[in-house]
């Protein structure tokens, strides 16, 4: 049974260490996965990764007070929790209360550091498991077993790296794309049974305000804003929050990176948001989200529309400020 173990940061990579080495003496079966040791040379760690999700049957995510906010882990969670089907992901806390947990790790069951803790992991993970271990052999290995791993988390600096552990967004993006895609691969292979019991569960549309309505909002925001306003991807990404919040975040995310980016990054960014809105609403099981063709390729167009309005402000906005400066 794999476990995908999630870290960001130096005590976090520590901590994600411990217990991979942890784990399996309590449960013979576990597999536990972690990327800065299980990745080979040569092999590209996007795909890897999206490998080792797909095939996961229960996430940890290690969480220190250095990266409760990470984008890594919180990129991570994300993909854990919609790429498990009927798999459960865990944020273990290392030197955090459970009162410390906010935004979108607050949805996950927590679960600090210490000795009931990890009997209450070991239990969570056999409960998922098509080869459980008998409960009285846990409730006996853990209370032996748990110093071992205390003695490990206590070598851990309590002061973790100044810092933070951070991605370019285009490299989000692209990882982003490649989970999808894996995602998609994985649908196509599902089984018949699964295939016709999802056809008995009709999945929820979209709103019925039309494409046109994004479209007509965009070209009036530059009446308001100006030819400069920076504003085109955050209304794309309000008005499909509802029913692609994944989708939003990305947008939101571009439109801080394009804020600051390069010319070259600002286009890179740009390319990658246009493949990853054509995966999305003309990839596999598309029609499983927005059954009408008409509506994805209007709303495609809304966004694409969206993506280049938004370099045009931001290529806007640089040229006026370097005016300025120059007078």
């Amino acid at each position: 049974m794999k476990v995908f173990i999630s870290w960001s940061g130096q005590r976090s990579k520590a901590m994600a260490g411990a217990l991979k080495e942890w784990l399996p003496l309590i449960l013979q079966y576990a597999q536990p996965w972690v990327s800065d040791k299980d990745i080979g040379a040569g092999d590209r760690w996007a795909q890897a990764i999206a490998g080792e999700l797909e095939s996961s049957n229960f996430g940890i995510l290690c969480i220190t007070p250095e990266n409760l906010n990470s984008e890594w882990i919180l990129f991570e969670a994300g993909a854990l929790s919609k790429s498990m089907q009927d798999a459960k992901v865990i944020p273990l806390l290392f030197g955090l209360e459970l009162s410390d947990l906010s935004g979108p790790l607050s949805q996950f069951q927590a679960i600090k550091v210490d000795e009931q803790g990890m009997l209450d992991v070991a239990k969570s993970i056999n409960e998922v498991s098509e080869n459980k271990a008998a409960e009285a052999t846990i409730e006996q290995l853990v209370p032996a077993l748990w110093p071992q791993l205390e003695g490990k988390l206590s070598e851990i600096p309590k002061k973790g790296a100044a810092e933070k552990h951070m991605r370019p967004q285009t490299e989000i993006l692209e990882d982003l794309v490649s989970q999808v895609r894996g995602l998609g691969s994985r649908m196509r292979e599902v089984d018949s049974e699964l295939a016709e019991r999802a056809s008995r569960t009709p999945m929820p549309r979209f709103s019925s305000v039309h494409p046109d309505v994004l479209s007509e909002l965009l070209h009036r925001g530059s009446e308001y804003f100006g030819p400069g306003g920076n504003y085109p991807l955050v209304m794309a990404a309000g008005y499909i929050r509802g029913r692609m919040p994944w989708m939003a975040e990305v947008l939101i995310e571009a439109h801080r990176e394009m804020s600051n980016a390069s010319p070259k990054q600002l286009h890179e960014t740009a390319s990658q948001l246009h493949e990853f809105v054509e995966f999305s609403l003309h990839g596999p099981m598309s029609e499983k989200l927005v059954a009408s063709t008409k509506y994805r390729s209007g709303l495609a167009q809304a966004l694409h529309e969206a993506i280049e309005r938004a370099v045009e402000a931001c290529k806007r906005k640089k040229e006026a400020l370097t005016a300025d400066l120059l007078n």
